[in-house]
């Protein structure tokens, strides 16, 4: 692998910092929304302010101790610490297999767009100058970057969204269809970090697996319609997924492939800690069919999504005969 440019550590650590602070209860920005481009086909927004209120968000933010040496000279350099400047951060991109398609982030802060572009040219960076605005790339032939609209408001990421954003920041609409727009206030209200695709292509090949004979076949991923989910925190997690399905019997075939999913780890949870969580996890899972949606629901102890989202690594062996 090649050596990471400066903006694109700083981009990382704009995300990574986001997940690990996915906070809060408003809805989603909705000058952030305008910025999302017109043919985006996935979605996902995190909020990020109140991150000492959630024993899982402070689980997640301990995550991040694998990038303090990287995160602590982005403070002392910019100034920037994303735990506690960043607020809001939306993601697009127009792709979700991640192959060749574009992607846009858009970050709420406080930022000091001046001490981080001088921070970014030192280490090589090359600025282009579009609509007033310097977007930061690794070099002048880059083909994405870092901008910043104004001191609360930073985009990064493939040039053509980039210049794209800072054109409908300039003339104030939205290029976001409002069937989409009206979905994504709806999530963001409710969850703290959720997400939003119209298109499951990915879904369907990670799931197309000839173990679960026939169960999980990529023609019953490819009838989903459009995709939906959210996280919303507190001493007990609710966790949310959703799809709009091609028909009612496409619906319950993919309630019927949850609870098949959730039998084969029930089987395995003596053999396989990690089977044996996820088996507890999908327990406590209400799914059902109504019309053509498929929707599952759960509210989850926070100590077991920790034991779910840990890395083999650090977990830690229980007592014979716990489950």
């Amino acid at each position: 692998m090649g050596v990471e440019s400066p903006n694109m550590q700083l981009i990382r650590n704009l995300v990574l910092a986001a997940v690990a602070t996915g906070l809060g209860l408003s809805a989603a920005d909705p000058a952030l929304l305008k910025l999302v481009p017109q043919d985006a086909a996935f979605i996902a927004g995190i909020h990020a302010d109140q991150i000492k209120t959630s024993r899982f968000g402070q689980f997640l933010l301990d995550q991040l101790k694998t990038e303090e040496d990287k995160l602590e000279k982005l403070i002392t350099v910019t100034g920037f610490d994303p735990r506690r400047d960043l607020t809001e951060v939306v993601v697009a991109s127009s792709d979700t297999r991640g192959r060749g398609g574009k992607t846009l982030v858009i970050a709420k802060g406080r930022f000091d767009p001046a001490r981080v572009s001088s921070f970014l040219a030192s280490e090589g960076g090359a600025k282009l100058a579009y609509q007033g605005i310097d977007i930061i790339g690794k070099n002048s032939g880059t083909s994405g970057g870092l901008a910043f609209l104004d001191a609360t408001t930073a985009l990064a990421g493939d040039l053509d969204f980039l210049k794209a954003a800072i054109d409908r920041s300039r003339q104030g609409s939205s290029a976001m269809d409002p069937a989409m727009a009206n979905r994504i206030t709806e999530l963001s209200t409710r969850y703290d970090a959720w997400i939003f695709s119209s298109s499951v292509d990915r879904v369907a090949d990670d799931l197309r697996d000839s173990r679960l004979k026939g169960a999980m076949n990529g023609a019953l991923m490819q009838s989903m319609q459009s995709v939906a989910g959210g996280v919303r925190f507190g001493a007990s997690v609710e966790l949310m997924a959703e799809g709009v399905m091609r028909s009612e019997k496409d619906a319950t075939a993919m309630v019927d492939v949850v609870r098949f999913l959730a039998s084969m780890l029930q089987l395995n949870r003596d053999k396989d800690e990690k089977a044996a969580d996820l088996a507890e996890l999908l327990e406590k899972a209400e799914v059902k069919a109504n019309g053509n949606q498929f929707r599952m629901l759960l509210n989850v102890p926070e100590d077991l999504l920790e034991r779910v989202m840990k890395p083999a690594t650090l977990r830690r062996k229980r007592p014979a005969g716990v489950i």
